[in-house]
């Protein structure tokens, strides 16, 4: 095992350049990088000194409450990933954050390994959609009378987390985070209520798209994800947003916008030691 000291974490983001579409690469690790408020709270680790080569990595993100952990490979083989999660005693509570299908049968392992029934976890997965750049570029930004559009602030929060379907004891925290750090849209009315909102979450994925039920049937969310791609195309990154098995509400919404289903992820936390 191998801590990537932070003067590498360039190097290793470029091993994921190929693909930004990939949750747990390029565009994760470059928010880690330019996020210097979080720098003593992150550690990466890796399995060797030809970490270039197989861009193996296992972040780990200390909170207050838990640990977020986000992992990949390049690797054919997920045998040394497995190795290194098992070498790095995590006795916190721990939240496995948006892996790859093809990682889940690792991640269930390090779990049976602590001595967890995997029926006892608490796992979500969800469905990976792709908004292409030429669809963006077609989009119509137009505007509703008497509303206007613009990022949140952090006294937002509460009322986002209020009306988030997978709240929990971490949720206010995370919100707080996603508003202050990341790239977000609400559409206000003109005393500057607070109607609607789209979030982007920590792997670069739209998230907490909500709008309150007396304003519904405006349109209003497909201007937010417009408005929100526009914006996150405009940094160089991919538009993505994922939606959990089985909401077809959602699917259907997304793919009349012109998303693209293209992978799909697991979320799975797992119970202090």
């Amino acid at each position: 095992m191998l801590e990537l000291m932070r003067d590498h974490w360039t190097l290793l983001r470029d091993v994921y350049q190929h693909d930004r579409t990939n949750l747990t690469g390029y565009d994760l690790i470059n928010m880690y990088i330019n996020n210097n408020d979080e720098a003593n709270h992150v550690k990466m680790y890796t399995t060797d000194d030809d970490w270039l080569d197989h861009g193996t990595f296992v972040l780990i993100h200390n909170n207050i409450n838990k640990s977020d952990i986000y992992l990949n490979t390049l690797s054919g083989s997920f045998r040394d990933l497995q190795n290194l999660l098992s070498s790095l005693q995590l006795n916190d509570r721990v939240w496995f954050c948006g892996y790859k299908q093809v990682l889940k049968l690792t991640v269930n392992n390090y779990c049976l390994e602590r001595g967890l029934s995997l029926k006892k976890l608490d796992q979500m997965e969800t469905y990976v959609y792709y908004l292409p750049k030429t669809t963006i570029e077609s989009f119509d930004s137009r505007l509703i009378a008497d509303i206007n559009f613009a990022p949140l602030n952090l006294k937002h929060a509460t009322l986002v987390d209020e009306h988030w379907p997978y709240r929990s004891i971490d949720s206010l925290a995370l919100i707080e985070d996603r508003i202050q750090n990341h790239i977000s849209v609400g559409a206000f009315d003109g005393n500057g209520q607070l109607l609607a909102w789209c979030l982007r979450a920590v792997q670069g994925s739209l998230s907490n798209l909500y709008v309150l039920p007396s304003y519904r049937r405006l349109g209003l969310a497909s201007l937010l994800v417009r408005h929100m791609a526009k914006k996150i195309a405009a940094t160089g990154a991919e538009v993505l947003a994922t939606i959990a098995f089985g909401n077809e509400i959602s699917q259907l919404f997304f793919e009349k916008l012109g998303f693209k289903l293209i992978d799909s992820i697991v979320f799975t936390m797992v119970p202090a030691l």
